[in-house]
């Protein structure tokens, strides 16, 4: 399987820009303007369908992937001169949109502090893995905290809405960020796996790009959707075309213990 651009990045991009354009028709003409209620739309059939489909490829795609649990350095790539502006783009985004995000109350200050320590975290992490040296799992932390309070402050205030097809994709989409920086973080623990982290990512670049338009008429949550977009694509694209041999285990754990079964013996 061929790891171009296209494949590992710009192909998510073009599956978004027709998820969204699916998603305009279905918010122009799917909701009843006077009750809100869901009504039958060619569009919203068309977008549930591709959401499927887009999955069930991308399952098919991913578990060509090796398995198993994998380190960071020898799954992706350093950050090159090219994608180091996305992803500086991208974390910035998620900041800015953090601290619009509409509501009040501990979540929303909860998220806006988290989105603002994302993009800390993120370019640490980047700092990091351009010097050479080996990526922590504490500075891709606060992206996973925010990911879990932006799924929140997204569902929470629709969860006693009975029309689903008015907030599932927003919530499918936050959904995915989070278990994408899960798996990502798990990757500098060597307890991330590679496969599923591309398969989550896959899945939510064109799912954020697919919701730009939800929301309540605020910068908030698309450029949340946007900057996470940004980001995870570089990562994605990160991906490298042949994955590294993981280390071999430390001799600690077996040298010493046939060191000693050999000396009980004699």
């Amino acid at each position: 399987m061929k790891n171009t651009f296209w494949f590992k990045s710009l192909r998510l991009w073009v599956e978004g820009l027709l998820l969204l354009s699916l998603r305009w028709g279905q918010l122009k003409s799917g909701f009843d303007p006077v009750t809100g209620l869901s009504r039958q739309n060619l569009p919203g059939t068309l977008l549930a369908v591709l959401i499927v489909l887009l999955a069930v490829a991308e399952a098919v795609l991913c578990f060509r992937l090796p398995g198993g649990k994998r380190t960071y350095l020898n799954c992706l790539a350093p950050f090159g001169q090219r994608c180091l502006p996305f992803l500086v783009a991208g974390s910035f985004l998620v900041a800015v949109g953090a601290v619009l995000l509409s509501g009040g109350g501990a979540l929303a200050i909860a998220a806006a502090v988290t989105g603002a320590a994302t993009t800390v975290g993120l370019l640490l992490f980047a700092a990091c893995v351009r010097r050479g040296s080996t990526p922590r799992a504490f500075q891709l932390l606060p992206a996973m905290l925010f990911s879990v309070l932006f799924l929140l402050a997204i569902y929470l205030p629709e969860e006693c809405n009975p029309v689903l097809a008015s907030y599932y994709p927003a919530v499918l989409a936050a959904s995915l960020i989070a278990c994408s920086f899960y798996q990502l973080s798990g990757l500098t623990l060597r307890e991330g796996k590679l496969r599923w982290f591309v398969f989550f990512g896959d899945l939510a670049v064109p799912l954020c790009l697919a919701v730009l338009l939800d929301g309540d008429g605020g910068l908030g949550r698309p450029a949340v959707f946007l900057g996470c977009a940004l980001v995870l694509t570089v990562f994605l694209q990160l991906r490298r075309d042949e994955v590294l041999p993981e280390p071999e285990p430390e001799e600690g754990e077996d040298g010493p213990r046939e060191g000693t079964a050999q000396a009980a013996q004699e």
